[in-house]
């Protein structure tokens, strides 16, 4: 496995690894199988645009275009046009499950049931902070900065669940993916030097 792939799986499962602390916030949590197929198939599309190569900026906006897309066959499909493409009554229709789930968010209690809404914050947040890793860790190839869309996905996390003793099982899980990806970085740049 090349250097970049390293830290393109590494990228992913950092991500996930921080998302894991939102599981307990909503019941059942079917959305993070979701979210790990969509960011999985994100994290695919960003290796194949650097394959080409295509220009940095580039492979950031051919994610989120694709991210845009699998957002609209998973929450909108009837709006679109022809299942995928994206139009006026699609964002017309992310408008309405956001504002659902803002309101399910302040009405119930943790775990909240999980409506609609809630399913589109939860997946679409983990797919904007992949995006952000995958872009920072991977294409730009500075993985520390990374740590920051990390860091805010677990604070969202655990400034909403309070405190508890499965907190701290939380937060050396995101810990240990950020790690993860430090390593996978450092090594990457090791390897460069040759033998």
């Amino acid at each position: 496995m090349s250097g970049r792939a390293r830290l393109a799986v590494c990228a992913t499962a950092a991500t996930l690894m921080a998302s894991s602390a939102l599981m307990p916030l909503v019941e059942p949590a079917t959305w993070f199988l979701q979210a790990v197929i969509l960011l999985m198939l994100q994290s695919g599309v960003g290796a194949l645009a650097r394959r080409v190569p295509l220009a940095r900026p580039l492979t950031v906006a051919v994610q989120a275009l694709v991210t845009l897309l699998l957002l609209t066959l998973v929450f909108a499909r009837e709006q679109a046009l022809g299942g995928i493409v994206p139009g006026p009554e699609v964002f017309q229709r992310f408008g309405v499950l956001l504002e659902a789930g803002g309101a399910d968010v302040s009405r119930y209690m943790i775990p909240a049931p999980l409506s609609d809404g809630i399913r589109l914050m939860l997946v679409g947040g983990v797919l904007l902070v992949g995006l952000a890793v995958d872009a920072l860790a991977v294409t730009f190839r500075t993985a520390a900065p990374a740590g920051l869309p990390l860091l805010a996905l677990y604070s969202v996390a655990a400034g909403l669940s309070g405190s508890g003793a499965a907190d701290w099982l939380w937060f050396l899980l995101a810990a240990a993916g950020y790690l993860l990806l430090l390593l996978a970085e450092g090594r990457d740049r090791l390897s460069q030097w040759g033998r």
